[in-house]
């Protein structure tokens, strides 16, 4: 599984990935994100388009590729 395709799977779980992935629908939906960026891609879109809050979001991203890698792992 893709690391986009987990993230929409998460929109609606409660904590902090489900928060990453609305703030992640948001700027797709807003036309400033890509739906189908991998966790690299979403780094230097927050390092380039996010600078006033790159490093808060690069740190959820973290934390969600983290989870992503656990759930794939299991499988």
């Amino acid at each position: 599984m893709h690391f986009s395709t987990w993230l929409w799977d998460q929109l609606d779980t409660p904590g902090d990935t489900g928060k990453f992935a609305k703030v992640c629908w948001d700027d797709v939906n807003n036309g400033c994100g890509y739906s189908k960026f991998n966790a690299q891609h979403w780094l230097e879109h927050f390092e380039s388009k996010h600078k006033d809050r790159g490093d808060t979001l690069s740190l959820m991203l973290l934390r969600a590729y983290k989870e992503y890698m656990l759930f794939t792992a299991e499988k």
